[in-house]
């Protein structure tokens, strides 16, 4: 009696699971699945995107002195600016007054000489006497010790006339020098812009004091390099003239044509990461610097290939849907991008694989397919 209640109860377990068995191959889990088709592909790679600008300038106080006015007011906006614009000034009234001093000194000598020297109009009257006791000496009529006594003092006097003519000739050489030395003084009392740029940070406001060498403000130029980050494994195909889309989050809704213009001689040991720059082809709209954002580097563009959503794929193999059956296939992968993916051996046109999580189906699973359009 035992032994028989002993196989019944083995007979309805083989029963309840062969049920459960064909229960679970008959429920069928529903997917999204897009066709294998031959089109257009651009094989290209992304990277993170970076602004700067193409020179930048650090405004630095030459002078020690406190802050007169500035252009622009810490925090503000940014400010376009040309060259040599005056962008901060300095307290100079203790300079000007120096100047002052110095043009007033040149307007008193200047009187001075155009009244004439004394030295000068005694040496005409006594070149004429001189003249006149050479004429008496052929007659006999003065003795040459009266001759000797007025040359010596015409050659003192013509000495003296000499020596005021160098001291004025000096007075000049030094007035310059100073006033040379006053204006360089002047300038460093003006901090300018070094190029025609953006005005776009200030350190100071009026009434500070600052000294020689402190750093208060800096200039960007307008023109703009976008640095792109991308792995090191990424490079391969990288060259200049490369055409670029760069998105910025700045401006969510548009693509910027750009192009290679400049690759990094360098990788960073730590991350892996080589930088490439952009520069943008329209030059219209001006990106702030430090932009951020996501750029596309088009390595090549193949007119005719299989492709399929790059989601598809889960390692080097696919989920591909037939008749109703999951089933786990290895296929080859050329070109490439941020949403397809070229398939160079694995699949025909026309098949169809699952591109939402595949990696959640079982090779044999039943699955219920519903077909999307491939995102390019």
């Amino acid at each position: 009696m035992k032994n028989k209640t002993f196989y019944l109860f083995l007979f309805i377990i083989l029963i309840l699971c062969c049920l459960g068995y064909f229960i679970f191959t008959q429920v069928s889990t529903q997917v999204l699945v897009a066709r294998v088709e031959s089109s257009s592909i651009r094989d290209s790679v992304t990277g993170n995107v970076k602004v700067h600008a193409s020179a930048t300038f650090d405004l630095k106080a030459e002078a020690s002195a406190r802050v007169d006015w500035v252009a622009l007011l810490p925090l503000g906006e940014t400010l376009s600016v040309e060259q040599n614009q005056t962008l901060i000034q300095l307290v100079k009234d203790d300079l000007d007054r120096q100047m002052e001093r110095l043009i007033l000194d040149k307007e008193q000598h200047d009187e001075r000489k155009k009244e004439g020297s004394p030295t000068e109009i005694l040496l005409n009257i006594k070149r004429k006497e001189l003249s006149s006791i050479k004429e008496l000496l052929k007659h006999e009529k003065v003795s040459s010790y009266e001759l000797e006594v007025l040359q010596n003092e015409v050659d003192r006097l013509d000495t003296h006339v000499r020596l005021e003519k160098l001291s004025h000739q000096h007075f000049i050489e030094n007035h310059n020098l100073s006033l040379l030395n006053l204006k360089a003084q002047i300038d460093k009392r003006s901090i300018k812009s070094p190029i025609d740029g953006d005005f776009s940070s200030c350190l100071v406001a009026p009434g500070n004091h600052v000294f020689a060498g402190t750093l208060v403000g800096k200039v960007h130029s307008k023109d703009r390099i976008v640095e792109v980050s991308l792995n090191e494994d990424e490079y391969q195909g990288i060259q200049t003239g490369l055409k670029a889309g760069v998105s910025f989050f700045s401006h969510p809704n548009k693509i910027f044509d750009a192009k290679v213009s400049a690759l990094s001689a360098t990788v960073d040991t730590h991350s892996g990461i080589r930088k490439l720059f952009l520069t943008l082809s329209e030059k219209s709209i001006l990106i702030p610097v430090g932009s951020s954002g996501r750029a596309e580097i088009i390595k090549s563009e193949k007119t005719e290939a299989l492709i399929i959503p790059r989601k598809a794929l889960v390692g080097d193999f696919v989920v591909v849907e037939q008749g109703g059956v999951a089933q786990f296939r290895k296929v080859q992968t050329g070109s490439k991008n941020l949403l397809t993916v070229e398939v160079v051996k694995g699949l025909r046109a026309g098949e169809r694989v699952v591109v939402e999580t595949p990696h959640l189906i079982k090779d044999g699973q039943r699955i219920t397919p519903t077909i999307i359009t491939v995102q390019k």
